[in-house]
C-alpha cells in the first residue's frame, strides 16, 4: 500500500466513522423514546428491536460474500448506505407498528453492509496497525457523543418526531464520505483459504471467544433499548440523559485513543475478563444506584472498559486469528452473530422483562448475571492472541 492512497483515505475514514456512529448516536439512545412516543408498548418495542437486530445475523456475512465475489467492497458500502436511507424514510410516517417494522428491517439489513467492510478497509489502509485503527475509530465515538448531545436538546425542544430528520442528515453525510474513499483491491482468496475458514470456526478458542462476546452483547440490550426510558422514569430530563450518555462516550474516546498501548504486552485474557467483570458491576449499579446522579455518572464512565476496550480486543482478535484473505468474512461473522444474534436475543428478552418499567431493576440484575457468565467464558481464553494463531497453523 503506497503512502498516497493511505494519506487520502484517512480523512474520509474519519468522516465515515463519525457519520456512521453519529446515526447510532441518535438511533440507539433515543429510539425507545421515539417508539414510546408513537404509542408502542415495551413488549412491542422489544419485539421491534429484536426483529430489526435479527437482520444483522445474516446481513453482514451475505454482504461480505457479495463484496468478495464482486471484488468491490466500496460499492457494497455505498449501496448499503443509500438503501438504508430509503428504508429509514418509513420513520417519517406515523402509520403504526407494521410500517416501522418493515422500514426498520430494510434499514437494518442494508446498514449491515457498511461496518464490516469499513473495518476491513480501514485495517487495509493502515497495514493492520491496531493503534492507528483505535484512533481513527475514536472519531466514531466523537460522532456518537456529538449526536447524543444534539439529540437530547432536539428531543427536549422539538419532541421525539425530530429523530428521523437528524438521522437522515447523518446518513447523507455517511454516503458522501464513502464516495470520498479511494478504491482498493481486496486480497485474493485461494481455494485452500476458503476450505480453511470452516476449520477456523470449529477451533475451541474461537468458539469460546464468540460465546463470551455473544453473551456479553445480550447483557447490553436493556441499556441500549430502554435506558432513556429508565432515566426519564427516574426523573432525569432529556438533556441530562444526553449528558450522561455523552459522559460514557467521552470515556470510550479516551479508551480507544490509548487502547494500543493498553493491550501491548498484557494478557489478552486478563484485559477482556476485566472488561466483562466491569460490565457486570455496571449493570448492578444501574439496577440499584441509578437514582443518584453521582453513581449513574460512575456507571457511565465504566463504558470505557465494557465497550471500548472490549471492542478493540475483539477487533484485535479477529485481525490476528483470521488470515488476510478471510478477515472480511471473519469481521462479518463476528458482526452478524454478536451484534445481530446476541443483540436480538437480548432485546427480545429485555422487552419481556421490562414490563413498561415495572421490571427495570430485575432486568438489569439479570443483565449483570449474564455479563458474569461472559466473564467466565473470557477467563478460558488464551493469554495472547498469537496462541490462537499457533493453534490455527498446527491444524
Amino acid at each position: 500500500m503506497s503512502g498516497l492512497p493511505t494519506q487520502h483515505a484517512v480523512p474520509a475514514l474519519v468522516l465515515a466513522y463519525f457519520a456512521y456512529y453519529g446515526v447510532l448516536g441518535i438511533f440507539i439512545p433515543y429510539l425507545g423514546l421515539f417508539l414510546d412516543g408513537r404509542g408502542l408498548s415495551s413488549y412491542d418495542i422489544g419485539v421491534l428491536l429484536a426483529l430489526v437486530t435479527a437482520t444483522r445475523i445474516v446481513g453482514p456475512s451475505l454482504w461480505a460474500a457479495v463484496a468478495e465475489r464482486q471484488g468491490r467492497p466500496l460499492l457494497i458500502m455505498r449501496l448499503g448506505a443509500v438503501l438504508a436511507l430509503l428504508g429509514w424514510l418509513s420513520s417519517f410516517f406515523d402509520q403504526g407498528f407494521w410500517l416501522l417494522l418493515l422500514g426498520f428491517s430494510i434499514f437494518s439489513f442494508f446498514w449491515t453492509a457498511i461496518l464490516p467492510q469499513l473495518e476491513v478497509t480501514t485495517f487495509h489502509f493502515l497495514n493492520d496497525n491496531t493503534s492507528r485503527y483505535s484512533r481513527i475509530r475514536s472519531s466514531g465515538s466523537v460522532g456518537y457523543i456529538v449526536l447524543v448531545l444534539i439529540g437530547g436538546v432536539l428531543l427536549q425542544s422539538l419532541g421525539t418526531e425530530s429523530l428521523p430528520y437528524g438521522a437522515a442528515i447523518l446518513m447523507l453525510l455517511l454516503i458522501g464520505s464513502l464516495f470520498l474513499l479511494p478504491e482498493l483491491t481486496p486480497p485474493t482468496e485461494s481455494s485452500s483459504a476458503r476450505k480453511g475458514f470452516g476449520r477456523l470456526l470449529s477451533q475451541p478458542v474461537f468458539l469460546c471467544f464468540m460465546g463470551a462476546a455473544f453473551i456479553l452483547q445480550m447483557s447490553f440490550a436493556p441499556f441500549y433499548g430502554f435506558f432513556t426510558l429508565y432515566a426519564r422514569d427516574l426523573g432525569y430530563s432529556g438533556v441530562a440523559t444526553g449528558l450522561f450518555i455523552s459522559l460514557a462516550v467521552l470515556a470510550e474516546i479516551v479508551a480507544f485513543f490509548w487502547m494500543g498501548a493498553l493491550l501491548k504486552q498484557r494478557s489478552y485474557r486478563l484485559v477482556l475478563s476485566c472488561c466483562y467483570g466491569l460490565t457486570m458491576l455496571r449493570w448492578l449499579m444501574l439496577a440499584y444506584l441509578a437514582h443518584s446522579p453521582l453513581w449513574l455518572a460512575v456507571s457511565m464512565l465504566m463504558h470505557a472498559g465494557s465497550f471500548a476496550i472490549a471492542h478493540s480486543c475483539a477487533m484485535h482478535f479477529v485481525q490476528h486469528y483470521f488470515p488476510k484473505a478471510l478477515r472480511s468474512r471473519g469481521q462479518a461473522l463476528y458482526a452478524g452473530l454478536i451484534f445481530g444474534g446476541g443483540g436480538a436475543v437480548g432485546a427480545y428478552a429485555a422487552g419481556i422483562l421490562w414490563q413498561d418499567g415495572v421490571g427495570s431493576t430485575q432486568t438489569f440484575v439479570i443483565a449483570a448475571a449474564t455479563a458474569g457468565v461472559a466473564m467466565l467464558f473470557a477467563l478460558c481464553l488464551p493469554a495472547q492472541v498469537h496462541a490462537a494463531a499457533s493453534e490455527r497453523t498446527a491444524n
